[in-house]
């Protein structure tokens, strides 16, 4: 097919270059178009960034994270499940997510574990409750009281049990409830006394209620991101972890610092 007509002063399209012309004026644009997609990309303004963790994560660490990275790219889209452990491990293992926040998996050979933070178990008490007048507690006296604690599906449960076993103490649960809200609302309400990991405290800590450390002994979790093995992240979830990284230390975990220890940040965007 011919689409240029050439004489031996000029240059002019042919009736069918006529009909091509406007084909290749869209062709042209989304070509243009598409690079500049690109390009927004590689700028972090494009693109999508997914999140699993515990739910007492995604309410207390997330929310400023989130608020800081949304100001400064706008047009990412950005999605946060708030799930249990498990959960999490089978969105990070099937691509779901593009990783996620909670204790080590066992057992997950294609998921990398990357230490992030480690807090210690302390008791939630009402501060007009006896205890509240001591610097410390022990596993002991909140088992002699009513003690409201998570269900056992949760990793918070497990650590609570491993925490009285190893005090050789026999469980006199009073309540077990699958949310930390219930829990802050039960305690408040002077029904009991609870356990919980000290990330929680900025979720469950209410006007009424303090908290005091745990001792004989203490009980202290790792938490971590997990990534799929030999698998990068996209740009926009690495910017969202290095914000993650920049702000939770200095947040609204700072006034708990005895109790919550943060990993030195390094770059995870490569689980090889």
């Amino acid at each position: 097919m011919k689409l240029f007509q050439r004489t031996s002063r000029t240059v002019f399209l042919t009736s069918e270059g006529q009909t091509f012309l406007p084909l290749a004026h869209r062709l042209l644009h989304g070509w243009r178009s598409t690079f500049s997609q690109m390009s927004d990309v590689a700028a972090i303004q494009h693109g999508r960034a997914a999140v699993a963790a515990l739910p007492s994560l995604a309410a207390g660490m997330l929310p400023d994270v989130v608020a800081r990275f949304a100001v400064d790219h706008p047009l990412v889209r950005l999605v946060i499940c708030d799930v249990l452990h498990n959960n999490v491990v089978a969105m990070v293992r099937s691509g779901q997510v593009d990783f996620g926040i909670s204790v080590e998996p066992t057992s997950e050979p294609d998921i990398a574990f990357q230490p992030l933070v480690h807090d210690k178990i302390v008791a939630i008490l009402r501060k007009d409750h006896p205890l509240a007048k001591r610097r410390t507690v022990t596993w002991a006296e909140l088992n002699a009281e009513k003690l409201i604690l998570m269900t056992q599906t949760t990793s918070v449960r497990q650590l609570t049990d491993r925490a009285l076993e190893n005090a050789q103490i026999t469980m006199q649960i009073a309540l077990e409830v699958d949310q930390l809200a219930t829990i802050s609302g039960l305690v408040q309400a002077g029904f009991g006394v609870s356990a919980l990991p000290a990330l929680c405290l900025p979720v469950v800590i209410r006007p009424d209620l303090t908290w005091r450390s745990i001792t004989g002994p203490e009980a202290e979790r790792s938490l971590g991101l997990l990534t799929r093995r030999q698998q990068d992240l996209s740009l926009a979830a690495a910017s969202f972890l290095a914000e993650l990284h920049r702000t939770i230390p200095n947040g609204i975990f700072a006034a708990y610092r005895g109790l919550i220890r943060f990993e030195n940040s390094s770059n995870p965007a490569s689980s090889r």
